[in-house]
């Protein structure tokens, strides 16, 4: 449990800082360059890690064509539960489910419903999907224990090509980094096309 500790502590600690202000101007008008920065040194090392991994392809062997079946179960789970959701909370359904196909990516998905349906649908959006990567990050070790280390992948949506990669290879262990990156990347795809459709119906 330290690791989540750490990761839970490292994002208090930089909400703080920007709500107080202390971060240099130059840190913050560069924001988007040093996460892209940080992203991209996390997957190198990642990249290390699995060319060290020889049970990586095995597992890749082992799973097969599944591999490609596994982000389309999840999108529909995803959006099922977003349904649910709009259901019990008597909000409109088409809004409902294009924020469940948000898949955890917050900056475009709360953008593209802010210009397509308005500024609280947006927002929503924002939230559910920041709220999703953050609980997935919790949640996983007791997924891996209790569901296997496949299902490591599904919580994270499409973050688990970028952000929660390294959290899914903690717990799930590096056989599962490229399939896990291979999800992340196709659900990040279907974003683009899935919540401007559900937007609008």
């Amino acid at each position: 449990m330290s690791i989540i500790l750490i990761i839970l502590l490292a994002l208090a600690i930089g909400i703080v800082a920007g709500v107080m202000g202390i971060m240099p101007p130059s840190v913050e008008s560069n924001i988007d360059t040093l996460i892209m920065v940080m992203l991209c040194l996390l997957l190198f090392v990642i990249g290390l890690d699995m060319s060290q991994n020889k049970s990586v392809i095995k597992e890749m062997r082992r799973i097969g064509w599944k591999m490609v079946l596994l982000p389309v179960f999840i999108a529909a789970g995803s959006i099922l539960g977003a349904l649910v959701a709009g259901l019990i909370m008597r909000m409109d359904l088409g809004n409902a489910m294009a924020i469940g196909a948000g898949f955890g990516w917050y900056s475009l998905s709360a953008v593209m419903l802010t210009g397509l349906v308005g500024a609280q649908i947006g927002t929503m959006a924002l939230l559910s999907n920041i709220f999703r990567e953050m609980l997935s990050v919790v949640i996983m070790p007791l997924v891996v224990k209790y569901c296997g280390k496949i299902a490591a992948i599904a919580p994270g949506g499409a973050t688990t090509m970028d952000t929660t990669l390294p959290v899914v290879v903690r717990y799930a262990g590096s056989e599962m980094s490229v399939i896990s990156f291979v999800s992340g990347v196709t659900l990040s795809m279907l974003v683009i096309v899935l919540v401007p459709f559900f937007a609008g119906l």
